[in-house]
């Protein structure tokens, strides 16, 4: 079943700099940054704002206008000639934003200020193929974007969120999940993209939702943070100085696969002791379903088809009701996440960690308390830091949001 949701201009504004996928920013992308978190100002205060020349400003500004992505709004009187006021275009610019979930796919469509124009959800059918799937996706964007009454021609691509590292899913169990059809996810990329004729960008899901987080949920530009996502597995997406860390091959925030236990069980990686292979979400359905008092408490049919994100939420959901054994299982695993993101707040010296993802939306109220005590200890005795461990408000819609953004950013700053 396939529904629409256009909700109109309802997400809240951007941070105050928007986060890079690549590189560091350009003369327009800095103007692009400073227009979307202030709002209306002139020319003369972009300069101050950017540090760029009046001269390098008016030639940018001059182009954006030509190019549609930035309107004058008025004037703003002065002791001296009146300065014109500069906005983006609300209307300029919008981008499809595809979140490939185990069991739904989620579509947004986002405009270039970071507003949601609107939202469809889709399920994901059984047995579907890749061709089947690719075509599904094609057809989920036409719908969004006649439903929503925005002008086709204002969207300027695709961002494509998937689950893990960048290849298929996984033979071992545990392993990562990989996309709806089992079609490699730059596969499923360049097959969209030439089904819909528009440019499709691939990203994975804890860094699409960090960045969706900055624009969703006012980050401050000032702050490096971190986004931990834990769906089928756990990763970190991670933002450095205004642009998201991703590493030589994409890979960069592999949370998971932090070394917790150098003698633990082996995992779907290669490795021994990851985080993900000793306390993620599959590890702890798999306890659950071993130990019968766990199972009960959680209503974990042994025969029932299997489904991690399914499955923890139902463990998460008895541990919060006071089921015992639950609560153990999870207030375990609690403890490895804890140290692991710890580890991740020295090495990058982070002060904001925001939980996001299905995981975590079912088990924050256990897991957030955990990372708190953990991250606080050292921290402000040793570091001189006080770290914010805060839930997302937007997981639902983060990582399509972060697509989008992210897909918007690469095509405006060209």
């Amino acid at each position: 079943m396939t529904t629409v949701d256009s909700t109109g201009n309802l997400g809240p504004a951007p941070g105050p700099a928007a986060v890079r996928r690549r590189g560091g920013p350009g003369a327009r992308e800095r103007l692009m940054d400073a227009l979307r978190a202030s709002g209306p100002v002139s020319r003369v205060e972009l300069a101050a704002i950017t540090g760029l020349t009046e001269a390098s400003v008016s030639t940018t500004v001059r182009r954006l206008l030509q190019d549609g992505v930035v309107v004058e709004v008025g004037r703003t009187p002065t002791a001296g000639k009146p300065r014109t006021l500069l906005q983006l275009d609300p209307g300029g610019r919008t981008a499809v934003g595809i979140d490939l979930g185990p069991a739904t796919t989620t579509c947004v469509l986002t405009s270039q200020t970071g507003g949601v124009l609107a939202r469809l959800t889709s399920s994901v059918p059984p047995g579907e193929s890749a061709a089947q799937l690719v075509d599904r996706l094609a057809r989920d964007v036409e719908t969004l974007i006649e439903g929503s009454g925005e002008r086709r021609e204002r969207c300027l691509g695709i961002g494509l969120v998937y689950g893990g590292p960048r290849r298929g899913s996984g033979t071992a169990p545990g392993g990562p999940p990989g996309t709806p059809g089992g079609l490699e996810p730059e596969l499923l990329r360049a097959g969209l993209q030439e089904v819909t004729g528009w440019p499709v960008l691939a990203e994975n899901d804890a860094t699409a939702a960090a960045v969706g987080e900055y624009w969703v949920a006012r980050v401050d530009a000032a702050r490096s943070f971190a986004a931990l996502y834990m769906g089928t597995g756990l990763g970190a997406g991670i933002v450095l100085a205004g642009s998201a860390h991703r590493g030589a091959r994409g890979q960069a925030g592999e949370f998971g696969h932090v070394v917790v236990d150098v003698d633990g069980p082996s995992c779907w990686c290669g490795g021994q002791g990851c985080l993900e292979a000793v306390a993620g979400p599959a590890a702890v359905v798999a306890r659950a379903l071993a130990d019968p008092v766990a199972r009960a408490e959680a209503n974990l049919e042994p025969g029932a088809p299997r489904s991690t994100v399914g499955d923890f939420s139902a463990v998460a959901r008895a541990a919060r009701a006071g089921g015992g054994a639950c609560r153990a299982l999870v207030e375990g695993s609690a403890r490895y996440v804890a140290a692991a993101a710890e580890s991740l707040v020295n090495l990058f010296d982070l002060d904001l960690l925001v939980l996001t993802g299905p995981g975590f939306a079912a088990s924050s109220s256990l897991y957030g308390p955990a990372i708190t005590r953990r991250t606080g200890a050292a921290g402000s005795r040793a570091w001189g830091r006080a770290v914010t461990v805060t839930v997302s408000t937007a997981a639902a819609t983060a990582p399509a949001v972060g697509a989008a953004a992210l897909l918007l950013q690469d095509r405006l700053a060209r």
